[in-house]
């Protein structure tokens, strides 16, 4: 087995793009080969070992974490020094094996796709650490700022004033309650409760000026039009496509507002809201959000208030709210799916003659998950966010309806569910509360009783160490059986895999398992 790897780099001072090749031992592409007479030089010391869980390790919920690895290129001549001047991150590693190293390049097979970090330089070796393509979700899920330009009347632009300058636009995805939104024109009562577009402020909902419902005017195409549009008193106008709300006045107290992003409730499930909010961004397995979005269709939303924070955090967030999870495959492909309890046919079968005993070969590990494994008796789930909390003074002279004073004052809504029996059988079984995106408590209290039955009961995590070849089409979120004379797996059972890392240069491969 030889291992090649192709790296995508920039030149420092022209930005010029080129393509490096190594491998572990010498190879030439043939004349027809597609690339021609490429050589990859032997200077490919270790593809390294490269880390994919769906959590992060020992976890089974929460943000999905960035999978790392590296790979080290012989230097001792010094004669990759050039590669000090050539820009790495942000663009791809691709690491291929082939059987041997007369082995036809069309019959190699993609090991990893990857995402580079800059190299590191010791003299000897060039080390380049990798990441998996969730990389490319860390940055700033938005770059629109307000240019603080809108500081008189007349103006066609809402921009905000002077105070507002380079501050973060907010977002919204799904359905939301009671945001606030940013007061962008001043002078002609305009607010931005989204830069991206909407489906809908709500006619139920509306805009509430501290508790009073004002009532919709129609929707226009344009700022201009907005602007120019006759506003009744008690009433607001909206620009859905740039996120615009405008009331007739400016409101006495804080401005709120319900708002819909995604034009159908089937388009606001948490498997179709992160399938927009990753867009373009890479390639994903449509199958995957599909399948999640039939296993789960639950309504879902979440409002991004000007600030800092990344794409991979806010689309965990969302997956998180029904018990998902965003990876990405070795091909590089995101992928989406929810964390079950093992069932149905296995990847693989690991029996005790294909353990690696090396004493640590095969391991209970502590898990990282709060309560640090112990059951759970009672999970709370909260839902129904109120993004804009008003105290009971707020809405003393106001008069509003009661369903509205009571929704205002609280933060979240939740349900409770829970089960005694393990609180006897365990005196510091744990509980568990999860915040998340979803709108109603039907949706909130069957995910409830979802967590219990998973958390409720001892769950077991394990590494086991196999040839690579034995697990080689196994992922993240597949099944396998352990057939073990050990810890009671000697007639089998069906484990969860949560992590994989493969070391290329032993060919093992370590499992992280679950059940």
């Amino acid at each position: 087995m030889i291992y090649l790897i192709e790296i995508e780099a920039a030149d420092e001072a022209t930005g010029a793009l080129t393509t490096l090749r190594f491998a572990s031992r010498a190879y030439t592409t043939r004349p027809d080969d597609e690339p021609a007479n490429a050589v990859f030089r032997s200077r490919l010391k270790d593809p390294g070992n490269y880390e994919r869980y769906l959590f992060g390790q020992g976890r089974t919920f929460g943000e999905s974490e960035v999978g790392a690895g590296e790979v080290v290129l012989v230097n001792t001549d010094g004669a990759l020094d050039f590669m000090l001047d050539l820009a790495f991150d942000g663009r791809a590693l691709r690491i291929y094996s082939l059987k041997r190293v007369n082995s036809a390049w069309s019959s190699r097979e993609t090991v990893l796709i990857a995402t580079m970090e800059q190299a590191s330089f010791n003299g000897r070796e060039v080390a380049i650490r990798l990441r998996d393509r969730l990389e490319l979700l860390r940055d700033p899920i938005q770059s629109a700022v307000y240019l603080g330009t809108t500081t008189e009347g007349g103006r066609a632009d809402a921009e905000g004033n002077s105070d507002l300058k380079d501050t973060k636009k907010p977002m919204l995805f799904g359905r939301v309650l009671n945001v606030a939104p940013v007061l962008v024109d001043q002078f002609d009562n305009i607010y931005q409760v989204s830069a991206n577009p909407l489906a809908a402020v709500t006619a139920v909902t509306t805009a509430r000026d501290t508790g009073v419902k004002l009532s919709a005017a129609g929707d226009f195409p344009s700022l201009a039009a907005l602007k120019a549009a006759p506003i009744p008193q008690g009433h607001y106008g909206t620009c859905l496509a740039s996120g615009l709300v405008r009331t007739y006045a400016r409101p006495n107290g804080t401005m709120t507002v319900d708002a819909n992003e995604g034009a159908t409730l089937a388009d606001r499930s948490a498997a179709r809201i992160v399938r927009r909010i990753i867009g373009a961004i890479g390639a994903v397995s449509e199958a995957d959000f599909e399948a999640l979005h039939a296993a789960n269709p639950a309504e879902c939303g979440i409002f991004i208030a000007p600030s800092e924070t990344t794409t991979l955090a806010v689309a965990s967030t969302i997956l998180a709210s029904i018990g998902g999870f965003l990876s990405v495959d070795l091909l590089g492909v995101f992928r989406v799916g929810r964390l079950l309890l093992p069932s149905g046919p296995p990847e693989a079968r690991l029996i005790r003659n294909r353990i690696i005993d090396r004493g640590e070969g095969f391991a209970r590990l502590p898990t990282n998950d709060p309560g640090d494994g112990v059951p759970a008796w009672k999970i709370t789930v909260r839902y129904g966010r109120n993004y804009t909390v008003f105290s009971e003074s707020d809405l003393k002279e106001v008069a509003t309806d009661d369903a509205f004073r009571t929704f205002a004052t609280l933060e979240w809504r939740q349900v409770i569910v829970e089960d005694a029996a393990v609180k006897q059988r365990h005196p510091k079984a744990s509980e568990l509360v999860f915040e998340t995106c979803l709108l109603n408590e039907a949706d909130a209290r069957s995910f409830a009783a979802h967590l219990l039955a998973i958390y409720s009961k001892r769950r077991d995590l394990f590494r086991v160490v196999q040839p690579s070849a034995t697990v080689a089409g196994v992922d993240p979120n597949d099944v396998v059986e352990l057939a073990i004379d050990r810890y009671g797996f000697g007639a089998g059972k069906l484990v969860r895999v949560l992590g994989v890392v493969p070391t290329f240069s032993t060919n093992l491969t370590e499992l992280e398992v679950w059940l």
